[in-house]
């Protein structure tokens, strides 16, 4: 758990204690971490140690009251084995403890800040003379040295800044040098050049600064947040600001001790500090548990262990869709086995029936096409499949007719060069698809793609033509450039299955003719699709809107929700 700058335990000893108020004769020893002398909000030279502990002193008559000096792990052993009934901490210590039943019972804050939710900062110097780290991205790859990794308020609260700003906080420093809770250490080795960056609380620089004048005109702050708040603090910063030194009582502690501290410090006012400290409470403690989950330390070290229980909940929707492509792997590898079997019997048939077998290959293609989208998952895998078998079946026909011609005793040489320019070109189609499905995977639709939409509907429409899916004229109204932004892959399937339901509409009127024509303003496109179908009233057009409805025996209905997603996606 993260030592937190000067933090102060009170033990108290088994000796008398009034039943009304105050303690009368009781020892309190006070544990105060001994890494940081300069322990304040400000600039200024105070220590917030001293002034709690004197304050207590000057208005406990009744106590005595005794310093002791600890490291970070005891005082947090001390609070999990019950001999710490209070203690005065950074908000991250005190969060880290809550766990064991600790509640605050303030916050010390100042006259120039008042809000007990922003008091403390990090800070992160570079030397004057390093141009070359001027802001965060800078700092990457870098040396970096700082009191200690488990430290809140010198580390912790500069790597959630780090993160805030998107970077992994776990790889953003090459090396990071610890100084074993020495806060002049770390300007020290800064200065020297042994470390690029180093990570504080702020104030500490100024502070140190101050008390050791070589130090002076050194340093830089990097990230730097200046202005009213930076002048009021009196030094630099460089992260957001987060709730300052707590004040708790432990779960143990008897109410007549909690009631005196709490009332004795409540009844400081700023006048009686030389910085004006006074005591508030806190409510945002949130913020510094959320910087605990993003930096994964403290109450959430637990997430940097992996178990298999841990794996599990959050691998398994890779796991499914991994399981989901393996054994539609399967089924499409047994599926083409068949069909590999079925087009080799096809094959030893005789060229004068060529026309017979085409119409059994579309009826076979039309068979997949239905059984690919029974098993797809999600809309998007509907469509690749889908892409993808035309140059499939196109390599089936060229394959087929190769085939026939080797069987010849002297083959057309013309031919048998269309065969394999044509198997070569749908080869090249095929491997295209697969690419954009595996940069799909990988990334997702490409929306911002620069485009022809007027040449892709062309493109698509030739398309379909060659493979004999759209047999119905079309008629269309195109500018002769339309340049739009998108994912092409996803454009040819809504142009695609708009064409084909229009020729689905027109079952029952091989005369009738689809009219295609596109548009554009200041900031849409327009695309029509029209035939002479069956007019559609409002209500049916509503119902095959939904996913799963649709009108056709053979349809699934999910033509014209992959249309109606592609378009609001885009």
């Amino acid at each position: 758990m993260p030592p937190l700058l000067p933090l102060l335990a009170v033990f108290l000893s088994a000796g008398p204690v009034l039943a009304a108020g105050s303690p009368a004769g009781t020892v309190v020893r006070m544990g105060v971490l001994d890494f940081e002398s300069e322990a304040s909000y400000l600039g200024k030279q105070e220590n917030i140690q001293e002034t709690v502990i004197g304050y207590l002193r000057a208005n406990s008559p009744g106590l005595r009251i005794q310093t002791r000096f600890y490291t970070t792990p005891q005082l947090a052993d001390a609070v999990r084995r019950g001999e710490v009934e209070f203690f005065l901490g950074s908000s991250g210590f005190f969060v880290e403890m809550r766990p064991y039943g600790v509640r605050d019972i303030g916050t010390i804050v100042s006259k120039s800040f008042p809000n007990p939710n922003q008091c403390v900062a990090g800070v992160m110097i570079v030397r004057k003379d390093r141009f070359d780290l001027s802001d965060l991205k800078s700092l990457k790859d870098t040396t970096a040295v700082t009191t200690s990794r488990r430290n809140f308020m010198t580390f912790q609260l500069n790597m959630g800044e780090i993160a805030a700003q998107g970077f992994d906080p776990d790889g953003f420093f090459k090396t990071i040098i610890e100084t074993d809770n020495r806060p002049i250490e770390v300007m020290r080795a800064v200065a020297e050049g042994r470390a690029d960056v180093g990570l504080l609380r702020a104030c500490m620089p100024e502070a140190i600064t101050a008390a050791h004048p070589e130090f002076k005109g050194v340093f830089r702050t990097v990230n730097d947040h200046p202005g009213p708040r930076a002048q009021r603090l009196g030094c630099r910063y460089s992260t957001d600001m987060y709730p300052g030194w707590t004040i708790a009582a432990a779960p143990h502690t008897p109410p007549v001790i909690t009631r005196h501290v709490a009332t004795t410090l409540l009844k400081m006012r700023p006048e009686e500090t030389p910085s004006g400290f006074f005591v508030s409470f806190a409510t945002e403690f949130d913020r510094v548990n959320s910087l605990f989950r993003t930096l994964r330390t403290g109450p959430y070290d637990h997430l940097r262990h992996w178990t298999v229980r841990r794996f599990l909940s959050v691998a398994w929707p890779f796991l499914l869709f991994a399981a989901g492509l393996a054994g539609a792997w399967i089924l499409h590898s047994v599926r083409l086995e068949r069909l590999v079997e079925k087009r080799t019997r096809d094959l030893r048939e005789a060229l004068v029936r060529e026309r017979a077998a085409e119409a059994h290959a579309a009826e076979i293609g039309a068979k997949l096409d239905k059984a690919q989208r029974a098993g797809i998952v999600g809309q998007l895998s509907s469509i690749f499949a889908h892409e993808l078998g035309q140059p499939l079946s196109a390599m089936t026909y060229y394959t087929r007719g190769l085939k026939t011609l080797l069987k010849k005793p002297s083959p057309d040489p013309v031919l048998t060069d269309r065969c394999l320019t044509g198997l070569s070109d749908e080869l090249g189609k095929a491997g295209e698809i697969l690419d954009r499905v595996r940069s799909y995977a990988k990334s997702g639709a490409k929306r911002e793609t620069p485009l022809d939409f007027a040449e892709l509907i062309r493109a698509t429409h030739t398309d379909l033509i060659k493979s004999r899916r759209l047999r119905v004229p079309v008629d269309m109204t195109l500018p002769d450039e339309l340049p739009v932004f998108g994912d092409p892959v996803e454009l040819r399937i809504l142009i695609t299955n708009l064409l084909k339901n229009a020729q689905e509409a027109m079952a029952d009127m091989p005369e009738g003719v689809i009219r295609v024509k596109a548009s554009a303003d200041e900031r849409f496109v327009r695309l029509t699709v029209a035939n002479p179908g069956p007019v559609l009233y409002p209500e049916a057009v509503a119902a095959i809107g939904q996913p799963l409805a649709t009108s056709k025996s053979t349809g699934l209905g999910l033509g014209l929700l992959i249309c109606k997603s592609i378009a609001e996606a885009h």
